[in-house]
């Protein structure tokens, strides 16, 4: 599950991997019903609001487990 595509857009890995709206909606960001979804990778969301990738793949990962 740490092998989230960084280049795929937020609304296909949030329909992969549910809990990762979670993870974000924790986090003050709510992918799930942000029409940029469409368009915005992982990486643009990682980058606008400086989120640290490596604690939000190692927190879906323990979900996913």
């Amino acid at each position: 599950m740490s092998n989230l595509d960084m280049n795929k857009n937020m609304a296909q890995l949030i329909r992969e991997n549910p809990q990762l709206a979670e993870i974000l909606r924790k986090r003050g960001i709510d992918c799930a019903s942000c029409l940029a979804s469409q368009v915005d990778t992982l990486a643009d969301v990682v980058r606008t609001y400086n989120v640290d990738l490596q604690s939000l793949l190692t927190e879906l990962e323990a979900l996913g487990k």
